[in-house]
């Protein structure tokens, strides 16, 4: 991204974890949104952010999972087989800044614009949200997101060391919400 080539190891990461979350996620029967970035992959191809909700559609509380890489995908991709409490909802943002995934430099606010479309489409009922990022810390998300949500509580969550103590995470917030 400072000026050398992403390595192909970036470059296929990026591109298998996509297709292995959109698998997941047809495979859980969840329907995905796809957001073309205006940045090109280091191969020539699109780059896109995949948006995935489950659970109630007007839900008060619901956790959002923003991925930045590929054990953070992995990590959503196994919360597609977990079921939520009927009152809640989960919506999962696969790549939020799928250039700096990709090995490749982007356009540094698109991300915030995203989440602010993702916020308005599917988070705009929530009074309790609950925020975890995975593949990296990002302070940012919480400002982001409140600018959107102003009537929102927000709750930063821990990523968890595994996918199963990141769920314990997001299952210990519905339970006290």
């Amino acid at each position: 991204m400072h000026g050398d080539p992403p390595s192909p190891e970036t470059q296929a990461g990026y591109r298998a974890a996509r297709r292995a979350f959109i698998a997941a996620c047809e495979k859980a029967h969840v329907e995905t949104v796809a957001r073309l970035h205006p940045t090109k992959g280091p191969d020539g191809k699109p780059l896109f952010m995949d948006c995935a909700a489950m659970g109630a559609r007007g839900a008060a509380k619901a956790v959002l999972v923003v991925s930045y890489d590929a054990p953070g995908s992995e990590t959503m991709i196994a919360f597609l087989s977990q079921k939520l409490p009927a009152d809640a909802k989960l919506v999962l943002v696969h790549a939020l800044d799928p250039a700096a995934f990709a090995g490749v430099a982007g356009e540094p606010a698109w991300p915030a614009a995203m989440l602010g479309a993702v916020a308005v489409e599917d988070l705009s009922r929530v009074r309790h949200l609950g925020v975890m990022p995975l593949g990296r810390r990002d302070e940012a998300l919480a400002a982001m997101l409140q600018a959107h949500l102003p009537g929102a509580v927000l709750t930063a969550l821990p990523q968890g060391a595994t996918p199963a103590k990141a769920w314990a995470e997001i299952m210990g917030f519905f339970t006290a919400h």
